[in-house]
């Protein structure tokens, strides 16, 4: 995460998905956010099945600047982010051999908006995120006709910058101001690949 995968989006198999779902998340969450105070309906979780073997943190590490230590350290780096969010932030999904998408996406928001604006998102601000935007995450077509192995890099990537992004945030506060503005210029860029016209004010 401390640079983007360089492979050129048109071009990556899951690019359509990533796209779409961004699109739509990004054209609703400014409504969402200006409506947490209110009710949301209750949405069927969004859950796929958790591969044996993870995709992503190879993928990201493999576009990793640098020589072969240097993308070897990244993919332990990526690994470890997808191993902390399943272990700590959603342990109660490896006893049911599943990840939840509609979570992660909610989880991601959230990590994110309280990198930028400096304050804790509560655990029913989370819930009522995470309804509100698992039912864009389904009604994308793209997702309609995503691959199972898509949707886990997917899944994959996001629980990597959710965990990659809280550490960050966390470090800067020992830090001083110009690494919190570094990590709210971060968050800034990855709450803004959404695209929702709605996200200008960010």
């Amino acid at each position: 995460p401390s640079r983007r995968p360089s492979a050129t989006p048109e071009r990556t198999p899951d690019a359509a998905l990533v796209a779409d779902v961004a699109r739509r998340l990004g054209e609703a969450l400014g409504d969402t956010l200006l409506n947490l105070g209110g009710g949301a309906a209750d949405q069927p979780a969004l859950t796929i099945p958790r591969a044996s073997l993870p995709v992503a943190p190879a993928r990201l590490a493999a576009a990793h600047p640098g020589g072969t230590s240097a993308r070897g350290r990244a993919r332990e780096r990526y690994e470890r982010c997808l191993a902390r969010y399943r272990g700590d932030v959603r342990p109660q999904d490896s006893a049911l051999g599943i990840d939840d998408v509609g979570a992660v996406v909610a989880h991601f928001v959230a990590v994110n908006l309280e990198a930028l604006q400096g304050v804790d998102v509560t655990p029913a601000v989370l819930l009522r995120l995470e309804r509100q935007l698992v039912g864009l995450v389904q009604l994308s077509p793209a997702w309609a006709g995503a691959g199972a192995r898509e949707r886990q890099m997917y899944f994959e990537q996001l629980a990597i910058l959710t965990v990659y992004v809280a550490e960050l945030s966390h470090q800067a506060r020992a830090q001083g101001p110009d690494a919190v503005a570094h990590v709210r210029r971060a968050a800034r860029g990855y709450l803004q690949t959404l695209r929702g016209p709605a996200l200008a004010i960010l």
